[in-house]
């Protein structure tokens, strides 16, 4: 990461310097010196946790007193650094500059005095941190930190502070207890949130432990690749949230992917009601989605034969089932009986999209987003 960091930073060296000057006009020009893995010791006037070593530098930067800064791995949080601000650099200090593996320094280098008064107004030409905005490059953008978060994933897009498809934090109930989430950013304009998440490992449907979570706070363990939302969580996220689309995308690589989103009309509403809890009415398929580039599959071709409603009614062109209620988001979602399904029915060892009780192979997956 710190190298990555380190080849970003060039872009916002000239940034950082021109905030030194013109928060002190009689302060000569500087540039920015790195040394890894060595710290300033004992010299410490201040102790915070930052996101990043530009955050660190950016403190310093607001500090009269910071002279050089510390950036130290944090045993606590490994998304975090330790930014320590110093009194003294080590020119001033060089007895108490020492090795330490991991760590890094950083300080300010004196040049030539200059005048850039006159350039107060104008716009950096260069390129800010990835995660920071603003003509100084000194405004952290929404989602990019647990201190900065955003309400959701469609506010990071819609405010422009997107940095591509991964991982953000948001704040639904805006509470301040932060969730560390995955956001679609490029399919059909992003801004999608990720709630629920299988992707198998390999071919033995017998080996997968899904985690069927009742509380939307799962959301934040994404990673484990065997999430799955009840009905439960789905309502609680929609109280605090409020999305309006949900997109479901499941894929085989032996088969067909079957990837839609809900239509922006009523029939589209229902069902991110039903599959919210806030309605048990089986809602309508046709007019209800819109198919994504990639999709493929049957089951979109075939709206009008969806479902099965009470008394072995079937091809009834409705999504999911009466039988279904906490599980309706993954058990049975849509159904063409006894031909294409979207289902998760671990106890059957049955794990199908746009099938029906065929195999799966790893790297297949079942993904639900809202926006």
């Amino acid at each position: 990461m710190l190298a990555s960091w380190l080849t970003q930073f060039v872009f916002v060296t000239l940034t950082v310097f021109l905030v030194f000057v013109v928060a002190n006009q009689n302060f000569c020009a500087s540039v920015l010196e790195t040394q890894v893995d060595f710290a300033l010791l004992g010299h410490v006037i201040n102790k915070t946790d930052v996101f990043d070593e530009f955050e660190c530098n950016l403190k310093c930067i607001g500090n009269r007193r910071c002279k050089s800064c510390n950036v130290h791995p944090n045993g606590n949080d490994a998304g975090k650094r330790l930014c320590e601000l110093n009194s003294k650099t080590r020119q001033m200090r060089p007895s108490d500059f020492k090795r330490k593996i991991g760590s890094t320094y950083y300080s300010s280098v004196q040049g030539n005095c200059v005048d850039v008064s006159h350039e107060r107004e104008r716009k950096m030409a260069g390129q800010c941190h990835p995660r920071y905005k603003g003509s100084w490059c000194q405004t952290p953008k929404k989602g990019s930190s647990s201190q900065h978060p955003a309400r959701s994933c469609k506010m990071i897009q819609d405010t422009g502070d997107s940095v591509g498809d991964g991982e953000y934090w948001i704040d639904p109930e805006n509470n301040g207890n932060p969730l560390k989430v995955y956001c679609d950013m490029s399919t059909d304009g992003g801004g999608w949130l990720l709630v629920s998440n299988l992707v198998m490992a390999s071919s033995r449907r017998s080996s997968v432990p899904l985690l069927f979570e009742t509380s939307y706070h799962a959301i934040s363990k994404y990673q484990k690749n065997n999430i799955l939302l009840t009905k439960t969580a789905m309502n609680e996220l929609r109280t605090h949230l409020n999305f309006t689309q949900l997109r479901f995308h499941c894929s085989k690589r032996l088969k067909r992917t079957f990837h839609v989103t809900t239509a922006a009309n009523s029939f589209g509403e229902a069902v991110v009601q039903y599959f919210s809890g806030q309605i048990d009415v089986l809602p309508y398929s046709c007019e209800s989605f819109v198919r994504m580039e990639d999709d493929n599959s049957e089951l979109a071709n075939v709206c009008q034969k969806w479902g099965f409603e009470g008394n072995k009614k079937h091809n009834v062109g409705k999504w999911s089932s009466s039988k279904r209620n906490e599980n309706r988001l993954y058990d049975h979602v849509v159904i063409v009986y006894a031909t294409y399904h979207w289902n998760i029915q671990p106890s059957q060892q049955r794990f199908e999209c746009d099938d029906y009780k065929h195999a799966v192979s790893a790297g297949d997956f079942w993904k639900i987003y809202v926006r």
